[in-house]
C-alpha cells in the first residue's frame, strides 16, 4: 500500500470515530434550547395558533345564523373554505414581516438579547414556515370550494335566488368556477403559488438563481388578487336576522286579516290542524328550522365582506416603504478600486462608497445590471472600512452562472489573467457598473461580544472571520474578546493563499505586543497532499502555516479543550461552511459540558 492510501484509510478511520462520538454525545435540554431550539418551540406556536385561528373561523361559519340559508346549500365546504382563508390571510401577512432586512438591521444593532438576535436571524426559517401554512391552507380552500361549486349546482333553490350561485340546477360546476371573480382569481393565484414554490427549491436556486429572483416578484401579482378574490360577491350573508329569524315561516303577502269565525272555517275545510300560538318576537339564533316562528319580512342577503385588506396592510405598506428606502439607499455610486483574482476561483472585489459603515461579520447585496437588473447576491464584507481606509473587500466564490458571467466580464475589461491583480484602472477600462444594498447583521457579528469565542469556517466560509481577524489588525473597534480560537478546513492548499498575509500579520504582531495566546490558530488540509509534492508548498512558508494539519479536525477534543481552558464561562461558537460540518459543530455544542461551561452555537446562513 502507498504512503497515499496509507494516509487516505487512516483519514477514513479517524472520521468514522469522530462521528461516532458525536453521536454517541448526551443532549442537553438546556443547550438544546439556547443553540436552535427555541425556532422550534416558536414553529409549535405559530402552528397552534393557525390551528385556533381555523377552529375560530370554522366554528364562527358553522353557528353564526347569518349564514343559515347558506349551510343549507354548501354544508361543510363553507367552514373548511373560510377557515383556510383565515389561515392564509394571516400568514401573508407575516410572511413579509421577515423580509424588511432594514428594519431587522436596526433592530439587531441594538443592545438587546441574544435570543431576541437569534430571532431575528432565523428569518429565513419564519418565511419558509409561513409559505407552508400558505400552501397547505391553499390546498384545502381549493378543494372545498370545487364541493362547494358542486354543491351550488345540486342544491339549487329557486325560494332564494341571491344566495345561489348557479343560475339554474345541474349546472357545470366548471361553469361556475370559471365564470365568477373568485374562481379566476382563485385560478391564477394557484398558477402563481405554484411557479413561486416550485422555483424556491435548493436545486433552482443553486443552478438558476435568476429564474427564483424573477418568479420571486410575482407576489405582487398574488397580493393584487388576494385582495381582489372576494369581489365577486360569492358567499352571501342575511343581514336583517333582526325581523327574519332563520328557518321561520314567511308570510307570503299581506292580506286582510279575515273574521275569526271564516278565518277557523277556511283552515277546517282545509284539513289543516287547529294553529298554534304564533311567536311575533324574536327568537333566539339557532340553526334548526324553527316552523313555528313567523317572520314578519322574507330574507334579505348582502355580499360577505372581505377582511383581507385588514390583514395585509399594515406590513405591506411597512415592506413597500423598506423596499423603496432601499431602492433609494442602493442607488448610490460605487467605485471599484482594486479587483484580484485568486486561486480556486476566488475574486476579490475592493469597493468604495461614500458614507458606507460596517461591522465585522455583516454582509451586503451586490448587483451588476450588465448581468441582471433584478439579481442581487449575498457576499460577506471580509475587510470594513476605518477611518484611515475607507474602502471594503468582497471575497467571491465563482459558482453558478451570475459568478460565472461576472468573472467572465471582469477578465474581459481588465484584459488580465487569473491569478494577477489591477489596480487604479477606472480611468483607462470600463468595467460593469454595481450597486450595494446593505449592510446587513448576521450571527457572525456577534464574535466580539463573547469573552471567548470559536470561529470555524470551511473553506470559502472563511469570509466572515476574515473581517475579524482584519478588525483586531487594525484594532478599529473595542470589544470584551479576549481570546479568539480560529479553525480554517480547506479541500485545497491554495485556499489558504486568500488571506495567508493576513493572518500571518496578525499572528506576527500578537507576537510582538506580547499577546500570543489571544489568537489560537488551526488550520486543516482535507484532501491528503499528493504523492512527491512538496509540503508546505514554498508560497506557506510562513511559520503560522508550517502547522497545516492533514485530514479533517476532531471538533470533540477541540470543543473539549477550549471548555477545559476556558471553564464556567460562556463561550460562543461560530460556523460557516459546508452543511455537514455545521451539523457536527451543532450537535457538539447541544451536548452536556462540563465545568458549567455554555457553548452558544451560531450558524451563518444569508436569507
Amino acid at each position: 500500500m502507498s504512503r497515499q492510501q496509507q494516509q487516505g484509510s487512516m483519514h477514513q478511520r479517524q472520521n468514522a470515530s469522530n462521528s461516532r462520538q458525536i453521536r454517541k454525545s448526551r443532549v442537553s435540554i438546556c443547550s438544546w434550547l439556547r443553540n436552535g431550539g427555541f425556532k422550534y418551540i416558536f414553529a409549535t406556536i405559530w402552528l397552534a395558533l393557525n390551528a385556533g385561528i381555523f377552529c375560530w373561523s370554522f366554528y364562527l361559519y358553522k353557528l353564526d345564523v347569518r349564514y343559515h340559508y347558506l349551510r343549507q346549500m354548501i354544508g361543510m365546504g363553507l367552514y373548511l373554505s373560510r377557515g383556510s382563508a383565515s389561515v392564509i390571510n394571516v400568514n401573508a401577512a407575516v410572511i413579509l414581516l421577515p423580509m424588511c432586512r432594514s428594519i431587522f438591521a436596526i433592530f439587531r444593532s441594538k443592545h438587546m438579547h441574544r435570543s431576541t438576535r437569534r430571532l431575528f436571524d432565523s428569518a429565513k426559517f419564519i418565511h419558509i414556515l409561513c409559505a407552508l401554512l400558505i400552501c397547505i391552507a391553499t390546498a384545502i380552500h381549493c378543494v372545498a370550494h370545487f364541493f362547494n361549486a358542486f354543491n351550488f349546482s345540486r342544491q339549487y333553490n329557486s325560494e332564494f335566488p341571491d344566495v345561489n350561485v348557479a343560475q339554474y340546477r345541474g349546472q357545470s360546476p366548471c361553469w361556475i368556477i370559471f365564470s365568477t371573480v373568485p374562481g379566476v382569481t382563485g385560478c391564477v393565484m394557484v398558477v402563481t403559488l405554484t411557479a413561486i414554490v416550485l422555483t424556491s427549491c435548493r436545486a433552482v436556486r443553486t443552478s438558476r438563481h435568476e429564474l427564483f429572483r424573477y418568479s420571486h416578484q410575482l407576489f405582487f401579482l398574488f397580493y393584487a388578487l388576494l385582495v381582489s378574490h372576494s369581489l365577486g360577491g360569492v358567499l352571501k350573508e342575511q343581514c336583517n336576522v333582526a325581523v327574519h329569524s332563520p328557518g321561520c315561516i314567511t308570510l307570503p303577502e299581506p292580506m286582510a286579516e279575515p273574521e275569526p269565525e271564516t278565518y277557523l272555517l277556511m283552515r277546517e275545510y282545509r284539513g289543516l290542524q287547529p294553529e298554534p300560538e304564533i311567536n311575533m318576537i324574536d327568537s333566539e339564533p339557532d340553526d334548526v328550522v324553527n316552523q313555528t316562528t313567523v317572520c314578519i319580512e322574507k330574507p334579505v342577503f348582502r355580499s360577505h365582506q372581505s377582511e383581507t385588506w385588514c390583514f395585509i396592510l399594515i406590513p405591506a405598506c411597512l415592506y413597500l416603504i423598506e423596499r423603496l428606502w432601499r431602492a433609494i439607499r442602493s442607488r448610490q455610486p460605487v467605485d471599484v478600486i482594486s479587483i484580484r483574482m485568486h486561486p480556486c476561483d476566488v475574486i476579490e472585489l475592493e469597493l468604495m462608497q461614500d458614507d458606507f459603515s460596517a461591522k465585522p461579520g455583516q454582509y451586503v447585496l451586490l448587483q451588476c445590471p450588465h448581468i441582471s437588473q433584478l439579481e442581487w447576491h449575498p457576499f460577506t464584507i471580509t475587510s470594513c472600512p476605518t477611518k484611515s481606509k475607507p474602502t471594503f473587500k468582497l471575497h467571491i466564490r465563482v459558482r453558478g452562472d451570475w459568478t460565472v458571467a461576472l468573472q467572465e466580464d471582469l477578465l474581459k475589461s481588465s484584459g488580465t489573467m487569473k491569478d494577477s491583480k489591477v489596480k487604479d484602472f477606472q480611468e483607462t477600462l470600463e468595467l460593469p457598473r454595481f450597486y450595494v444594498d446593505g449592510p446587513y447583521g448576521s450571527p457572525s457579528e456577534d464574535v466580539f461580544r463573547y469573552r471567548t469565542s470559536v470561529c470555524i469556517a470551511g473553506g470559502v466560509g472563511v469570509t466572515p472571520y476574515a473581517a475579524v481577524l482584519q478588525a483586531l489588525l487594525d484594532e478599529s473597534r473595542k470589544s470584551k474578546l479576549r481570546r479568539l480560537y480560529f479553525i480554517w478546513v480547506c479541500r485545497d492548499w491554495e485556499c489558504f493563499i486568500w488571506f495567508a498575509e493576513l493572518i500571518s500579520t496578525l499572528h506576527k504582531k500578537l507576537w510582538d505586543s506580547n499577546r500570543p495566546d489571544f489568537l489560537v490558530v488551526r488550520l486543516y488540509l482535507s484532501k491528503p497532499s499528493k504523492s512527491g509534492e512538496e509540503w508546505p508548498p514554498p508560497v506557506l512558508q510562513q511559520p503560522v502555516f508550517s502547522r497545516i494539519e492533514q485530514g479533517r479536525p476532531n471538533f470533540k477534543e477541540l470543543l473539549d479543550e477550549v471548555t477545559l481552558c476556558n471553564s464556567g464561562s460562556d463561550i460562543g461558537v461560530f460556523v460557516c461552511g459546508p452543511r455537514k460540518l455545521s451539523q457536527k459543530v451543532h450537535r457538539l455544542c447541544n451536548a452536556r459540558q462540563k465545568n458549567k461551561t455554555k457553548l452558544h452555537f451560531n450558524k451563518e446562513t444569508f436569507s
